[in-house]
Formats: C-alpha cells, structure tokens, sequence
C-alpha cells in the first residue's frame, strides 16, 4: 500500500511505503491530511497512529519539473521515459534522443524538440529537419510531468 506525499500546495513529491510514512508522522515531518480515507492504523502499547492515504510535508519542498515549460531543458532520460522508449518517427524501441530542429541549426535540448528516436531513424535523419527527410512524427513533443496520473488522484481523495 503506496502513501502519497505532499507538499503543503498538495503537490505530490514522492509515493511512500506506510513505515516511511508513520516515520515521516511520528518525527513531525509529516502530517495527515484528514479529508483523505485512512489505509492503515499503527498500534504500540501506549499509542495508535492512523496513516491516511495522503500526508503533507511541514515545509515546503520543491518539485523537480512542476515549473517547466516547452522551452526548459530536458534530460534525455526523461524524454526515453516520457516517450516510452518507442521512436518517435518509426515505432521501434528507441535508446537514442533526435533534436527534431537540428542543434546545429538552432534547436535546443528542450521538450518540445526533442524526442525518443531509434539509431536507424537518427542516423537517417541525420542534421535535416524531418521534413527535409521525409519524415513524419508520430508524437507531439510535450513536457513530461511523471506525477500527472497520480495527481488526479490526490485531488480526488482530498476534495
């Protein structure tokens, strides 16, 4: 049973196992937001500590890639994840990243022109626009937020 963590904005910031999150509760870390159900409740000799399906960090913490835009950077592990690892022009499996604007005619290492690609597809591809390659995408090129799923179900639980 997973625990959603949050920041005080109810940004989720990690998912945790029920000992973290009795951990993260018991320290003061931590604390339950009361309008999520309860998955779990912890008893000792002396106490009982109920664990809710979400809880929020005291402080406020950062999320890594809440603030990004089309035109931020982007690691290349995240757009092989983002893209599933599946080419961008052809479908096969993709271990490689394509600037779909060449870097070496201005495009950057940003989310929206950059995406999965095969070494096939790459090499044929090559410094030309897909276009100039006649190419097609098969995807949008968008800004990869690996919270969004879970993020609905925050907002669910909560309201």
């Amino acid at each position: 049973m997973n625990i959603f963590v949050t920041n005080p904005g109810l940004q989720i910031l990690a998912i945790a196992s029920w000992q973290r999150a009795a951990t993260l509760l018991v320290t003061g870390d931590a604390v339950n937001l009361a309008s999520a159900p309860i998955v779990k409740v912890v008893r000792s000799p002396s106490t009982a500590l109920a664990i809710h399906r979400v809880i929020a960090v005291q402080r406020n913490a950062f999320r890594p890639w809440s603030n990004a835009t089309p035109d931020t950077y982007a690691p290349n592990a995240a757009i092989l994840t983002r893209d599933a690892r599946i080419c961008g022009y052809c479908g096969a499996p993709a271990a490689t990243v394509d600037h779909v604007r060449p870097s070496s005619r201005g495009g950057g290492s940003t989310w929206r022109n950059l995406v999965a690609c095969c070494s096939k597809c790459n090499s044929h591809k090559a410094a030309r626009t897909p276009q100039e390659a006649g190419m097609a995408l098969r995807i949008t090129p968008r800004v990869y937020d690996p919270w969004q799923h879970y993020q609905r179900q925050v907002y669910e639980l909560v309201t």
